[in-house]
């Protein structure tokens, strides 16, 4: 779960689980109690929680591709199969903006993670948006995002 700085890993491999063990081993790492029992909680109730979650997620997607169609048509944004985050391409906007995250917080208000900064090489003219978050809060920061772009 995100932001509780635990994971979990499954090896079937014996000698990579041996590898990963003395990796592992060989730095010190503190886990949070709170995170073993929202783990713990997650695993054993959460199941219905993570439906609705799933489903209002699925709702703050469409949203967005709904909002970007309707004001920013040539935005190219695809849904995704998987994951809360959504990766938008606004070069048709703003591929002569040299730090679109500098130019929505100063702009708009709204922090976002530029594409070419943090993930890969060919990413330029790209955002990373968060989608969960309540839709009030999502509709609010695209329309700062829509009213940016229109009025550089």
């Amino acid at each position: 779960m995100a932001g509780l700085m635990l994971a979990e890993i499954i090896i079937r491999n014996r000698d990579l689980k041996d590898r990963w063990i003395t990796y592992t081993n060989s730095y010190a790492m503190n886990i949070n109690p709170l995170a073993i029992a929202a783990h713990r909680a997650a695993y054993e109730h959460g199941y219905e929680w993570l439906d609705r979650m799933k489903t209002y997620l699925d709702g703050n997607f469409s949203f967005v591709k709904e909002t970007l169609d309707r004001d920013l048509p040539e935005t190219r944004f695809e849904i995704p199969e998987a994951t809360y985050l959504a990766w938008v391409d606004l070069n048709p906007y703003m591929g002569d903006i040299e730090d679109i995250p500098d130019f929505f917080a100063n702009k708009a208000g709204v922090l976002l993670e530029g594409g070419d900064a943090l993930f890969v090489d060919n990413a330029k003219g790209y955002v990373r948006l968060n989608l969960a978050m309540p839709r009030s809060l999502l509709a609010e920061g695209l329309k700062r995002i829509v009213a940016a772009v229109k009025n550089r």
